[in-house]
């Protein structure tokens, strides 16, 4: 892909600023832009409005790549908020075209691939991230690969291990849940779910990264080598399903491999193949004790893959659970601020994209944040124990285990 081809797209954009200010007030919905909101990013440049502006100037030769570019480029999370409140993309909103003529997030990483390119990825936790998924696999500079199982010894149970054992289903952990100690109980929770639904699955023995975190950088080369491995992988041990608990992996999986080839099995997130073995009626869920919980919708998950109900049914499929939505929820959830790289170069920025949507959380009154994606769990997590705040951060399979042992 090289930027000439997004050409049309770019010029499309209509200039009216709904991408920094978005006009759905009914909706609660008047910022959409952590990358525009935060306090020290307040100018024009730093909106994907500025951002088409120059791009369209790169195209023109009116301006070159050099570091201030880069660094506003690497700056935004690739959350698709911009999207949702794009006068571009109203017509498909409305359901009265199905043509999206703007793919704001494929033109960010068209533009980090071109920084790369020009060797403008100066980033020290994007080069190492980078490095360490070339030669180890995974983006944490984690060289043992036995690492990415050691959770398993706390199961109480043996998992199989593929491709040397077969299965129906491979659990495909992604590499924040199985290498992040602080988000690694949720992995646990899963598996000890599917074995009590007698589901069939199984791990990989040398579980590669799903590359996500590469093609959002832009290095395109990377994250092909990445997809072809993992998808002659896939297709090799022959499972039917692969259920991953990770969005980061479900995005690439849904939308980035077919670009580079075909999975053969179907794919599901684990929010929504539990509630698939809810309704199946393979997995009974019981009363918990009263507890006031609302939901965080993952970009990855939501906005970028359009799964909103699967977890919402599962919530309030558990008796006890008392389900507040915040205003901004679905397609126009606040990000969290861990994801498109900025967990690893920008901390001080993400936290304070993470404290926005805890704003959201006290509006409710919730006691209880519930998530489906690692990278959340750990933005929110780090967020409030700096915070000293007494709201608990769980994965909502966290909650399903806990119910289906009453169930």
């Amino acid at each position: 892909m090289v930027l000439e081809n997004f050409a049309k797209q770019i010029y499309r954009c209509a200039r009216v600023s709904w991408c920094k200010h978005p006009v759905f007030n009914d909706r609660g919905i008047n910022k959409i832009c952590p990358l525009h909101e935060y306090p020290k990013h307040s100018w024009e440049s730093y909106s994907i409005r500025g951002i088409l502006s120059a791009a369209q100037a790169l195209l023109e030769g009116r301006i070159a790549i050099d570091e201030k570019f880069a660094e506003i480029i690497y700056k935004c999370n690739l959350c698709g908020g911009c999207h949702e409140v794009c006068v571009i993309h109203f017509p498909v909103f409305m359901k009265v075209s199905e043509i999206d003529e703007l793919d704001h997030v494929s033109i960010v990483e068209e533009l980090r691939r071109i920084c790369i390119e020009e060797g403008f990825l100066r980033i020290p936790a994007h080069r190492n991230a980078l490095e360490s998924l070339l030669r180890y696999g995974n983006p944490f500079s984690i060289a043992r690969k036995e690492e990415r199982l050691k959770w398993t010894e706390e199961l109480g149970f043996q998992v199989k291990r593929l491709p040397r054992q077969k299965a129906d289903v491979l659990l495909y952990t992604g590499s924040m849940y199985a290498l992040e100690p602080l988000v690694r109980d949720a992995i646990k929770s899963i598996a000890r779910v599917l074995n009590k639904a007698n589901v069939d699955f199984g791990l990989l023995e040398d579980e590669l990264d799903d590359g996500l975190y590469a093609a959002q950088l832009g290095e395109s080369g990377l994250f092909e080598e990445l997809a072809e491995r993992n998808i002659k992988i896939f297709n090799e041990i022959g499972v039917k399903e692969i259920v991953t608990p990770d969005p980061h992996a479900y995005n690439a999986f849904k939308r980035y491999y077919p670009r580079v080839g075909n999975i053969e099995a179907e794919i599901f997130h684990i929010t929504e193949y539990v509630d698939m073995l809810v309704k199946n009626g393979k997995l009974n869920l019981g009363k918990l004790p009263e507890e006031t919980v609302t939901y965080h919708d993952p970009c990855n998950l939501g906005r970028l893959c359009g799964v909103y109900d699967a977890p919402r049914n599962i919530i309030k499929a558990i008796e006890g659970l008392d389900f507040r939505e915040m205003e901004r929820n679905k397609n126009y959830a606040w990000c969290c601020g861990a994801g498109g790289g900025v967990m690893m170069a920008y901390p001080e920025y993400m936290t304070w994209t993470t404290r926005e949507r805890i704003k959201d959380v006290t509006s409710v009154e919730a006691s209880t944040l519930v998530t489906a994606c690692p990278w959340c769990e750990y933005a929110f997590k780090t967020a409030l124990e700096s915070a000293g705040s007494t709201i608990q951060v769980r994965n909502i399979v966290e909650l399903v285990e806990k119910s289906a042992k009453l169930g």
